[in-house]
């Protein structure tokens, strides 16, 4: 009897450091496609909730006008990334995991900025609660951002049983369509 126990344990630690581990490496690779502005491969790795109002090409075309456009370019800072993963919790049939990290960018300006400018676009980005730090670099032309990030990982069926994410940005304005409020709830969001 112990015997079985023991296998049980076993069998249920390993599937789950195999998950774990799973979520790991596609948590690195939505970083990366992040940080190489691959935004196809950013896409790609949403959860299919996103698609339900607007396709992948139209996704990946807001995110390269977002990312770099006639008057902004976005960079993230650091290509690795040290992310902070919550228990991989089973909800409704589906297993979720919070994903949280603070990411570092640069919002950089084709155009010189007054210091009224300046000063207007670091009130605005400040009203972000997320925000941890903004400066602006004068040499640069930029904004030197650190924002608390929070990413929602889902497995199950419905994302064909690998890990998709759902990205907690006030500029996509879609979370609370993708994650049901109660299960944002059930997660400590």
């Amino acid at each position: 009897m112990k015997n079985i126990i023991y296998l049980f344990i076993l069998v249920f630690l390993n599937g789950y450091s195999q998950t774990l581990e799973q979520l790991k490496m596609e948590t690195k690779t939505f970083y990366d496609a992040h940080y190489n502005m691959d935004f196809d491969g950013i896409a790609a790795l949403y959860h299919p909730g996103y698609f339900e109002k607007i396709t992948k090409e139209e996704i990946a075309a807001k995110l390269d006008e977002q990312f770099q456009n006639d008057k902004t370019g976005i960079r993230f800072v650091f290509p690795t990334m040290n992310f902070s993963f919550g228990t991989i919790q089973e909800i409704e049939g589906k297993k979720y995991c919070v994903i949280s990290f603070k990411n570092t960018y640069r919002v950089n300006f084709i155009d010189k900025l007054s210091d009224a400018e300046i000063q207007k676009n670091i009130a605005s980005i400040q009203t972000n609660p997320k925000i941890k730090s903004v400066k602006y670099e004068a040499k640069r032309n930029s904004f030197f951002i650190e924002e608390n990030v929070i990413w929602v990982a889902v497995f199950h069926s419905s994302t064909m049983d690998k890990w998709k994410f759902i990205e907690q940005n006030s500029k996509f304005r879609s979370f609370d369509e993708v994650l049901a409020p109660e299960i944002q709830k059930q997660l400590g969001l």
